[in-house]
């Protein structure tokens, strides 16, 4: 008999499998993706027909309502289940196999893309972390984004033995082609999603800069990027959805005043790409409140 958790809300509830037989053994996922830097090698991943056949044996078979999903990512991906999302996609699956860690159950949920294409897909795949019945956090490990004109975004991922999730993210655009930076995650003792990094002290790239303590961020940080919640059609006045963000952190999560500014900036005349060096803060455009990770309120300046 199978042992399942029972997630209730007031819009109706679903099960989760418990059984410690359904726990996937590690490494899990594209062990190679540090070494596939050409276009080519991307693509031979995503069509990789043995490792297709590797998470449809995750058993993706019970269906979830999508209202009953509503956990945000972090701020620069926009959210899995907003109303235009809600419209396109019908198909949301929770796996039977998961990831055992410590006082937690780690579940695979698939978004099926089955819109453009005549056999449903796995466009999009998450982490969804639970403890007694309750989802705590989410995060996007996989993506298969098929756009116009040959646009493709696409996110392979891998788990190692010591439940670290690194993540690559690759752009198909007119460039034509952009490597953005492997990030790794780890699993907090709280059972939400952080970022992690091999080594402590201080820390800098073209995004974001800080200080690493025990291999999470820690204090305050600078951080330059895409945000998924920036509607350009409110704000005509910015060009792009950049922001320049200043953060701060406690034990890797989000704390206290998080203040987001426009980022100004040049760009290349030749490729279009953002001038890294010409960066700078420009005005406030709004502030979000965090306690113990948690967002609390935002306020639009």
């Amino acid at each position: 008999m199978i042992e399942t958790e029972v997630h209730s809300t007031d819009k109706g509830s679903f099960s989760f499998n418990t059984n410690k037989a359904d726990c996937i053994t590690l490494p899990f996922g594209y062990s190679d993706i540090s070494k596939r830097l050409t276009v080519d090698s991307i693509l031979s991943a995503i069509e990789d027909k043995n490792k297709l056949k590797e998470f449809n044996a995750l058993q993706f078979e019970k269906v979830i309502k999508k209202d009953l999903v509503s956990l945000p990512e972090e701020y620069d991906v926009f959210l899995p289940f907003s109303s235009t999302v809600n419209e396109k996609y019908d198909h949301i699956k929770i796996s039977s196999h998961f990831l055992c860690y410590k006082d937690f159950s780690v579940y695979f949920m698939a978004v099926y893309n089955t819109v453009r294409y005549t056999d449903p897909f796995i466009e999009k795949m998450y982490l969804v972390s639970t403890k007694d019945g309750k989802l705590i956090d989410m995060k996007r490990i996989y993506l298969n984004h098929q756009g116009e004109m040959g646009f493709a975004n696409y996110t392979l991922f891998n788990i190692d033995k010591n439940y670290i999730i690194s993540l690559q993210d690759y752009e198909l655009t007119e460039n034509p082609f952009q490597l953005k930076p492997l990030h790794q995650y780890q699993i907090l003792p709280s059972g939400k999603f952080a970022r992690y990094f091999d080594k402590d002290g201080p820390f800098k790239n073209d995004e974001e800069q800080g200080l690493v303590k025990n291999h999470q961020k820690e204090g305050k940080w600078i951080e330059s990027k895409s945000n998924g919640s920036m509607d350009l059609q409110k704000h005509p006045e910015f060009t792009d959805p950049y922001t320049y963000l200043e953060a701060e952190y406690k034990n890797g999560l989000p704390a206290g005043t998080w203040k987001f500014y426009k980022l100004l900036q040049k760009y290349s005349e030749e490729t279009g790409e953002p001038l890294f060096n010409t960066r700078k803060k420009g005005s406030l455009i709004y502030t979000e409140m965090y306690k113990e990770g948690m967002l609390e309120k935002r306020e639009v300046h």
